[in-house]
């Protein structure tokens, strides 16, 4: 569609966005709004990884989620949950359990901080039990993804693996930083020219639309995309007969 120069999974793309800004980190944690990952680093080598991408219990959309329900706006999260002096014990295993737990602290008459940050402590929790059970998070550790912009988060995970966590100072863009970084050693290694199409790509008008095919008892379900009412690409199948 854009006509990349360089395909690379979001693994290698955090890993070499972190390794950028902290050459000697050995754990990268990344939460965004729909899933979350824990990747491990050894000598510049990502050895191990887990993604939560089921359930949204450690995403940044859990805490978007409690932060509506108390009226607060998701900028001020971090900044209130810095605030608590007692956070109260969240179940954060589950959104459903967090929430009926969370209203019920609230009617035993908890502060409002007290329960922002005792989310915080409960995300970074699920986080840990579900992503890092095996694996060794040995400092440095960074933390990026849009989530690391709320600081309670951020001295949650500090309080948790009692290490400091660096956030980089492009915390949110970190994938797509290091995946360009990664295009242009491609391009100086090879000098070849880059193939991308262009900021004019966003003006184009893209349709997807699809089909079933009934080729063989696979009955792939193919995706046919269009630029400006001409086919650029397919996907879906098992074999190649539809490629293009």
């Amino acid at each position: 569609m854009i006509g990349a120069d360089l395909i690379k999974n979001e693994i290698t793309a955090h890993a070499v966005g972190a390794a950028h800004y902290c050459s000697d980190v050995q754990t990268v944690i990344e939460i965004g709004g729909q899933d979350s990952k824990v990747i491990i680093i050894r000598d510049g080598i990502v050895t191990d990884f887990a993604m939560n991408t089921v359930c949204a219990a450690g995403t940044g959309s859990f805490l978007d989620q409690q932060a509506y329900r108390l009226n607060i706006p998701i900028e001020k999260f971090g900044e209130l949950a810095l605030k608590s002096e007692t956070p109260v014990r969240i179940a954060g295993r589950c959104t459903v359990f967090a929430e009926s737990d969370m209203i019920h602290k609230q009617q035993m008459g908890h502060s409002v901080e007290d329960i922002l940050y005792g989310l915080c402590q409960a995300l970074a929790r699920n986080f840990l039990n579900n992503l890092c059970l095996g694996k060794e998070t040995l400092s440095p550790v960074v933390f990026q993804g849009g989530v690391a912009a709320n600081q309670g988060m951020v001295r949650a995970f500090e309080e948790i693996l009692d290490v400091e966590v660096i956030v980089p100072s492009h915390y949110d863009t970190i994938g797509a930083i290091g995946v360009a970084l990664l295009a242009m050693e491609r391009y100086q290694a090879t000098g070849q020219p880059s193939a991308f199409k262009g900021w004019s790509v966003s003006d184009a008008c893209y349709e997807a639309t699809p089909f079933e095919c009934t080729g063989c008892s696979n009955l792939c379900e193919i995706v046919c995309i269009t630029q400006d009412g001409e086919l650029i690409g397919r996907w879906g199948g098992r074999c190649s007969k539809w490629d293009v």
